[in-house]
């Protein structure tokens, strides 16, 4: 899980900038906006040699989204240098934060650049199902509640008349049943969305003073209520974020912190991460942190809760790492 978009190095900014300006701030794009839509797809240029399928059908996979060049890296096993077993490339524009629905083993990501979430069957690199806010949204990340409800945070509006928001969805084909768009509050752009076993809605986004704030709602079959910040948790800049098996929410924070937080008490048990991490995901199986590190351009594995490194896998030339998610 993650949120989009990330901290931008400023020579990607630069390059983004240059693009737009280029296009004429087309595609109702405007030059103001962090990430010109299309300009990081456009860095990269896209995945020119995706890599042939030949994950295993059973057994732990972990997935890391690149937003630049519109893939999904699929690896076995834990992480030691290893090269992916399989890439996904259909459907994607922009790919950022994922997550595994657990009952079915299929992978839902934010499509940044598409303004959906598509649906992938485990061992499948075409999506069999693609969830659509029909108020066109940015989607930043994306979850699963337990009843099978779709929640996507998003960055903003496409046509920048709206701010961070949660759409929800009731699972199902053809897109589900789209129930409705649910504003963040106080909100300058959202980032990442989570769900704990009793069905509570976590979301962070960040304010009008650029810090990054948890807040927490109900949303019964997809419709939210009234929500609560969570007093005391300030985000340096928010990454991804998910509950433990234990209830406590662990989150990363972009400044190189993984953080657990057994709320309502907001000081968490922290230790240090590696680079400029932006997207995380526990393992269902042996308890491992899963880490999309954006500066050093790769995804680590760290022991939970102890934080020793593991290993490592390289990140796509040119690319950038923007999301994880694991089977189990």
């Amino acid at each position: 899980m993650s949120r989009r978009p990330i901290l931008v190095p400023l020579q990607l900014v630069s390059v983004a900038a240059a693009i737009a300006f280029l296009a004429g701030c087309s595609g109702g794009s405007s030059s103001i906006a962090p990430k010109p839509q299309g300009a990081l797809t456009a860095i990269g240029q896209g995945n020119k040699s995706a890599t042939p399928y030949s994950c295993p059908a059973t057994g732990t996979i972990v997935y890391v989204a690149d937003v630049a060049v519109n893939t999904v890296n699929v690896y076995k096993g834990q992480f030691a240098g290893q090269a992916a077993c399989g890439q996904i490339t259909t459907g994607l524009s922009e790919p950022g934060g994922m997550v595994v629905q657990t009952t079915t083993h299929d992978l839902y990501v934010s499509n940044f650049g598409g303004a959906n979430v598509q649906v992938y069957h485990r061992g499948q690199t075409t999506p069999y199902n693609t969830y659509t806010d029909p108020s066109v949204q940015d989607v930043a990340d994306v979850a699963v509640a337990p009843d099978g409800t779709v929640f996507a945070a998003n960055f903003h509006k496409r046509n920048r008349t709206e701010r961070g928001s949660i759409s929800t969805w009731v699972g199902g084909p053809n897109g589900g049943t789209f129930v409705g768009n649910f504003p963040m509050a106080i909100s300058r752009d959202g980032y990442n969305v989570t769900v704990n076993k009793n069905g509570e809605v976590y979301f962070t986004e960040v304010t009008k003073h650029q810090s990054g704030a948890l807040w927490k709602m109900r949303c019964p079959a997809g419709v939210c209520g009234a929500q609560t910040r969570i007093a005391g948790v300030v985000f340096e800049f928010p990454g991804g974020m998910q509950f433990n098996d234990r209830g406590n929410l662990v989150a990363i924070d972009q400044a190189g912190i993984a953080d657990t937080f057994n709320l309502p008490n907001p000081n968490p048990r922290t230790f240090p991460l590696a680079g400029q991490p932006d997207a995380m995901a526990l393992s269902g199986l042996d308890h491992h942190l899963f880490v999309a590190d954006y500066r050093n351009h790769d995804a680590a594995e760290y022991s939970y809760p102890s934080g020793k490194l593991i290993g490592t896998v390289q990140g796509n030339p040119v690319g950038l790492p923007d999301g994880i998610a694991i089977d189990p």
